[in-house]
Order: structure tokens, then C-alpha cells, then sequence
């Protein structure tokens, strides 16, 4: 159920010459917080803990990950890791269509977090409308519409060296 799901939906929204890049980004990060709010125990899987380099992340995240692995998708805990993947290479060029290749990796891990925000505090039950009043789709407008006007004001200056960034020079 999980196999190539969410990367066929991004891939038909790329594919759909009727939108806009803003929309194709909009539906893309929509369909990803869906997954997050529809199936959250297959959100969950993922973005599961991964295993990095030769070091231990502790034994607590260690009984998570065999939790996980034990109820992974059809047996094969490696799917969720693929399906991960995959949904990630079809997105990273709905955000390059919006603010061009160079940018596209800093802007997508921005999105990808901030979408992954929204739907952890959606299912917990954070992201309460009284409290906030604003919905999860009217974020990922807000949120694309930043992007977009940033990726804009991007290409009309020159880039902060990593000197100046550090410094927090403007």
C-alpha cells in the first residue's frame, strides 16, 4: 500500500500541465502531510530513525527501530526506506521548477521539514484552528508563497558568502 504511492501522486502533479509550479509544490507537500493525517502509522514508518555511520544513536531509538521494523510494510521494513527515497526524487524537481536547480536542496529540506511540522502538529492535535486560525493547507500556502518570493529575491541579488552568513551580515 505504501510502495510508490506518494511519489505516483507527485509524479502525475508534475506531470499535469494545467498547474502552476506554486500548485504542483502546493499538492505535492498537501499529499505528504494527507499521508501524515490518513495513515499516520505509515507516516511514521517513513520517517523512521535511520541508521547513520558506525555510531549508536542509544538503545531507546534502537527498540523503536525493531518496533518498526517489525510491523513494516508488507514485511519488508526496507520499503518504507524506498518509498522515502522515491517520494524525495520526484519532489526535489516540483521545488526546482520553482526556484531553480541551485536552490532546489536548501528550499525542498526547508519544505520537507516545515510539512513534516505541520503534520505532527495536525495529529497530535496542536494545530488547533481556535487557537491558531489558520488550517494546514492555508500553511502550505503561506509556506510555498515564502519560498517562491524568496527563491525570486534570490536571483536578483548575489549569494551571502558562508563568512558573511556566520557573521549574520544582510
Amino acid at each position: 500500500m505504501l510502495r510508490g504511492h506518494l511519489g505516483d501522486q507527485v509524479r502525475a502533479l508534475r506531470a499535469d500541465p494545467a498547474l502552476s509550479a506554486s500548485e504542483k509544490l502546493c499538492g505535492t507537500l498537501r499529499a505528504l502531510i494527507g499521508v501524515g493525517r490518513d495513515q499516520p502509522h505509515l507516516y511514521q514508518m517513513l520517517f523512521r530513525p535511520r541508521r547513520r555511520g558506525p555510531g549508536r544513536r542509544g538503545e531507546g531509538l534502537d527498540r523503536v527501530r525493531l518496533q518498526l521494523q517489525l510491523c513494516g510494510p508488507e514485511g519488508d521494513p526496507a520499503a518504507a526506506d524506498r518509498a522515502a527515497e522515491r517520494f524525495q526524487d520526484e519532489f526535489l524537481p516540483v521545488v526546482a521548477a520553482l526556484v531553480g536547480e541551485q536552490d532546489a536542496r536548501h528550499y525542498g529540506a526547508l519544505l520537507l521539514t516545515s510539512a513534516h511540522g505541520i503534520a505532527g502538529m495536525e495529529l497530535s492535535g496542536h494545530l488547533d484552528t481556535d487557537k491558531w486560525h489558520i488550517t494546514a493547507d492555508e500553511l502550505v500556502d503561506t509556506l510555498v508563497r515564502m519560498v517562491a518570493d524568496a527563491g525570486d529575491a534570490t536571483e536578483q541579488r548575489p549569494r551571502l558568502s558562508d563568512r558573511e552568513v556566520g557573521h549574520g551580515l544582510t
